[in-house]
C-alpha cells in the first residue's frame, strides 16, 4: 500500500494540469490521470514497453498533456528509439516551451545523435535566458569541442571566466582543450594562472609539474617540485618526485627500494604510495615487469599492507601483484582482506569472482554474486557472473534471467554482450529450447561474425543436436582458423568428424588437441578415446577412457564404457 501510495504521489506532483486551487474534475480528466499513474507505475517496474503504451494512450485523451510527452521520450531513449524521443520531447517542449528540463533533454538527445550544432544553438538560446547558469556555459563549451570547434569553446570559457571569476574547473577545462588544440604554452599557462589566482594551493602546482611530467619536460617538472617544497618543505609528493632521479632510466628496481622509507612511514597518504606504485602493477599485470622487478614491487606492497592495515587499498594493491602474477590463491586472500576492510569497491568483489570462475568454484561463485548483487544491483557483471555459477549449479532458468539482466545493462560493452549470447545460448540448450539457443548464437554472430569462441560453441550444439553437420563442420573450421592450437576447438572440430563418422580425420584432429594440452581435458581424452573404439583399437580406447574417468570426467556412461568395454551414446 505504502508503495501505491507513493506512486500515486509521484504522478499528482508530476501532472502540471492539475490546479492546487481546482478541486472539482471532470470524469474524462479522473480517468486520464489514473492512466497516467498507471503508467508511472508501470515506468517504476521496469515494464517499459506497456508504459510507453500507456502514456500514449494519455496523449490520445488529452493533447495538450506534456508530462506524459516528455515520460514518453525518457522510455523511447531507454530503449534506444531516438527518433521516437526527439519526436516525443519537442512535443513536451512545444507545449511547455518555458520548461528548462525539457530543453536540457533535448540537448542530450542532440548530443548522442551526434548533431552538436543543434546542441550547440539550443545551448546558445538557453544563455541568453539565462546568463547567470554555469551549467549552459559547460555544455555549451562542450558541444563546441565535440563538434571540433575548439576556438569558439575557449571563447565560451573566457565568457564565463568573466561572469563568474577564476575558477579550477573552468581553467582546467580550457587547459584540456589547448592541450587537445596542440598549444603547450597556452595549456601550461592555464594552469600557472590558477597559481597566480591561489599561489598557497599546492594542488595547482602539482597539476602544474604533473603536466610537464606528461609532456616529458621533466626539468619543467623539477622546477615546479622544487617551487613546491618552497611554499611546503614537508611536501611527501614532491620529495617522491625529486627522489625519483632513476626512475625511467632502466633501473625501475633501484627507484622502488629509494621509495621504501617512505612507504614505512604511516604518516604519509596511502594513495600517493599507490600513485608511485601503480605504473609496476601495471608491468606486473602486462608480463612486462623481470622477475626482479615483480618480487621487489610485492615486497613495496607489503610493506604498504603492514603500513596501512586498515586500509582496503593496501590489501587490493598487493590482490593485483599476487593475482598477476600467478598466486592466484593468495591474491583471493588479499581481495577478501579488502572486502571485509570495505565492501563498496566493485571492482575488488568483481575480481573475486574471476577467480572463482577461473578456479571452476562454481558454490562460491554462487554466493559471492548473489552478496554481490544484494549490493551492486546496477552492475552488469553481478548479474553475469550469477548466471554463469546458477548454469554451473544446475539452475537453468534462473540462469536465463541473470544473463538477460547482464543483456540489458551491457549495451554499451559489445565484447560482453557476445559472451553473455554465448552463455544464454548453453542455458537454452540445457533447457532443451533449441531454437533460443539457436536465436542466442546468431545474435552473437551479428555483432562479431567472426568471434571464435561463439562459433566454436554454435558448431558444437549443431553437432550434439544434429541438426545440421556441414554447417556445424564449416563453423567449427572456421573457428580453429581464426585460433590456431587451441585444443578445445581442435577438439570440437574432430568430434563433428567423429559424428560425420569421418574417423581416421576426427582422429587427426584430436590428436592435435592433446598434444596442445587437450591432455588435461576429460571431454578431449574421452572423445579420443570414442574415436580409437570405432578404429577397432578397443585397448587404446579403453586406457584413455580411464584417463578421463582419473582427469574428474562426471560424463554418463563413461565408466559403464571402461566395464562393459562397448560404447554408450
Amino acid at each position: 500500500m505504502n508503495y501505491l501510495r507513493l506512486i500515486f504521489f509521484f504522478c499528482l506532483i508530476s501532472l502540471s494540469q492539475l490546479s492546487q486551487a481546482q478541486f472539482q474534475v471532470s470524469e474524462e480528466e479522473v480517468n486520464t490521470q489514473k492512466v497516467f499513474i498507471d503508467a508511472t507505475k508501470e515506468k517504476l517496474l521496469g515494464n517499459y514497453e506497456n508504459a510507453a503504451t500507456l502514456f500514449k494512450e494519455v496523449l490520445k485523451r488529452d493533447k495538450t498533456n506534456h508530462a506524459a510527452a516528455y515520460e514518453l521520450a525518457r522510455i523511447y531513449d531507454f530503449l534506444d528509439v531516438k527518433d521516437k524521443a526527439l519526436q516525443s520531447i519537442k512535443m513536451a517542449i512545444a507545449l511547455s516551451p518555458d520548461n528548462q528540463w525539457y530543453q536540457m533533454f533535448l540537448g542530450g538527445l542532440y548530443e548522442d545523435a551526434g548533431k552538436q550544432k543543434d546542441a550547440a544553438k539550443l545551448y546558445t538560446e538557453l544563455l541568453k535566458e539565462y546568463p547567470r547558469d554555469a551549467f549552459y556555459y559547460e555544455k555549451l563549451a562542450y558541444v563546441h569541442v565535440k563538434a571540433q570547434n575548439p576556438e569558439k569553446a575557449i571563447k565560451v570559457l573566457d565568457d564565463m571566466e568573466k561572469n563568474f571569476g577564476v575558477h579550477e574547473d573552468i581553467s582546467t577545462r580550457k587547459h584540456r582543450i589547448y592541450l587537445g588544440m596542440g598549444n603547450k604554452k597556452k595549456a601550461a599557462n592555464e594552469l600557472e594562472n590558477l597559481i597566480r589566482y591561489a599561489p598557497s594551493n599546492i594542488d595547482y602546482y602539482h597539476m602544474l609539474a604533473g603536466f610537464h611530467e606528461q609532456m616529458g619536460d621533466i626539468e619543467e617538472a623539477k622546477a615546479v617540485y622544487q617551487r613546491i617544497l618552497e611554499v611546503d618543505p614537508a611536501d611527501v609528493k614532491s620529495s617522491i618526485a625529486l627522489a625519483g632521479s632513476t626512475k625511467g632510466n632502466s633501473n625501475d628496481i633501484s627507484y622502488l627500494n629509494e621509495l621504501k622509507p617512505l612507504f614505512e612511514k604511516d604518516d604519509v597518504n596511502i594513495d600517493l604510495k599507490i600513485k608511485e606504485l601503480y605504473p609496476y602493477i601495471d608491468q606486473v599485470a602486462n608480463g612486462a615487469a623481470s622477475p626482479e622487478l615483480t618480487i621487489t614491487t610485492i615486497e613495496l606492497a607489503e610493506l604498504l599492507e603492514a603500513t596501512h592495515p586498515r586500509e582496503a587499498k593496501s590489501y587490493a594493491a598487493l590482490g593485483d601483484l599476487l593475482y598477476y602474477s600467478g598466486d592466484k590463491p593468495g591474491a583471493l586472500r588479499k581481495y577478501q582482506k579488502a572486502i571485509n576492510i570495505n565492501k563498496s569497491i566493485f571492482p575488488v568483489w568483481e575480481q573475486v569472482m574471476y577467480i572463482h570462475l577461473e578456479q571452476q568454484n562454481f558454490e562460491e561463485l554462487l554466493t559471492v554474486s548473489e552478496d554481490a548483487l544484494d549490493r551492486f544491483p546496477n552492475q552488469a557483471m553481478g548479474y553475469y557472473f550469477n548466471g554463469l555459477a546458477l548454469g554451473r549449479n544446475a539452475k537453468h532458468r534462473d540462469a536465463v534471467n541473470s544473463l538477460h539482466q547482464a543483456l540489458l545493462m551491457s549495451r554499451k560493452n559489445p565484447a560482453l554482450q557476445i559472451d553473455i549470447h554465448n552463455h544464454l545460448a548453453t542455458e537454452y540448450f540445457q533447457l532443451e529450447q533449441f531454437d533460443k539457443a539457436y536465436q542466442s548464437f546468431d545474435k552473437a554472430l551479428k555483432i562479431n561474425p567472426n568471434d571464435p569462441m561463439v562459433l566454436n560453441r554454435y558448431s558444437y550444439f549443431l553437432a550434439a543436436k544434429g541438426d545440421d553437420l556441414e554447417k556445424a563442420k564449416s563453423m567449427s573450421a572456421l573457428s580453429n582458423e581464426l585460433a590456431p592450437n587451441q585444443p578445445r576447438f581442435q577438439d570440437t572440430y574432430g568430434w563433428i568428424l567423429y559424428r560425420m563418422k569421418e574417423y581416421k580425420a576426427a582422429k587427426e584432429w584430436i590428436n592435435k588437441a592433446i598434444s596442445n594440452g587437450g591432455d588435461q581435458l576429460p571431454e578431449v581424452l574421452e572423445h579420443y578415446g570414442d574415436v580409437l573404439f570405432q578404429l577397432k583399437d578397443t585397448e587404446e580406447a579403453i586406457s584413455y577412457w580411464q584417463k578421463a574417468l582419473e582427469k574428474g570426467s562426471t560424463a554418463p556412461n563413461l565408466e559403464k564404457k571402461i566395464t562393459d568395454r562397448k560404447l554408450y551414446e
